[in-house]
């Protein structure tokens, strides 16, 4: 089977199929578009826990040799693993936009009534509705650089330059601008109205990308438990 994602280094994640050792956990997770079930306090997970060493051995055991079933199982579960995996790390992203996005609006709304009333008003005000949303983003940014199946990781380089996935990109460049003006003490109404439109727009963007592919990883995932364990139905 064609590997969805890079293995290297993947972490245990809720809901997630642990292959790293004999033990294997396949989560009962129910994911949606904002809420991921996780096991908290008094909270149920349904888990299974499978001895898949054991499993494998018993299944070539009963089996004719060379028999490629278990091998197909293992493939298949480490594709499990990597759906569930980049599932996990796409609603990470979507939260993390969607703190951003819920604190920007409140600074965009009061940048849109001053330009309405032609004046851009107290700078220093202003300023402290944009510290909020700073630092949503510096949440956002450190999450970039921790992703290992929805793109390369955010790294900046000693000249200040940064690669790293789009969103994480232009999230940072649009900031930068907007950070930019403030430094320079006392800014036009039309550079910061400008900058917040291009700030707006990158996040409203990539929050709609990523919630594309949350969408398409879990119809991906959806459709790989299907073929699984489809067979297993008595309907």
């Amino acid at each position: 089977m064609s590997d969805p994602a890079d293995s290297t280094n993947t972490t245990n994640v809720s809901g997630g199929v642990n292959l790293t050792s004999d033990q294997t956990s396949i989560g009962g997770d129910v994911i949606g578009r904002d809420k991921v079930m996780q096991v908290q306090g008094d909270q149920i997970n349904n888990y299974i826990q499978l001895d898949l060493a054991k499993l494998v051995e018993t299944l070539k055991q009963a089996l004719p040799d060379n028999d490629p079933l278990p091998e197909r199982l293992v493939n298949a579960l480490q594709d499990l693993k990597q759906y569930h995996t980049r599932l996990w790390e796409w609603k990470e992203l979507h939260n993390a936009l969607n703190d951003v996005i819920f604190v920007f609006d409140q600074f965009s709304k009061e940048v849109e009534r001053r330009d309405a009333a032609g004046n851009l008003g107290d700078v220093r005000a202003l300023k402290r509705l944009w510290r909020p949303v700073d630092q949503k983003v510096d949440l956002l940014l450190d999450f970039a650089t921790k992703v290992q199946h929805i793109g390369s990781s955010l790294v900046t380089q000693p000249d200040g330059s940064r690669q790293g996935p789009p969103w994480a990109i232009e999230l940072a460049s649009t900031t930068d601008q907007l950070k930019q003006l403030f430094d320079e003490g006392v800014p036009t109404l039309d550079n910061i109205y400008e900058a917040t439109n291009a700030f707006s727009d990158a996040a409203e963007k990539h929050m709609y990308l990523a919630d594309k592919q949350l969408r398409d990883t879990a119809g991906e995932l959806y459709n790989l438990s299907n073929a699984l364990l489809g067979s297993m139905s008595h309907d």
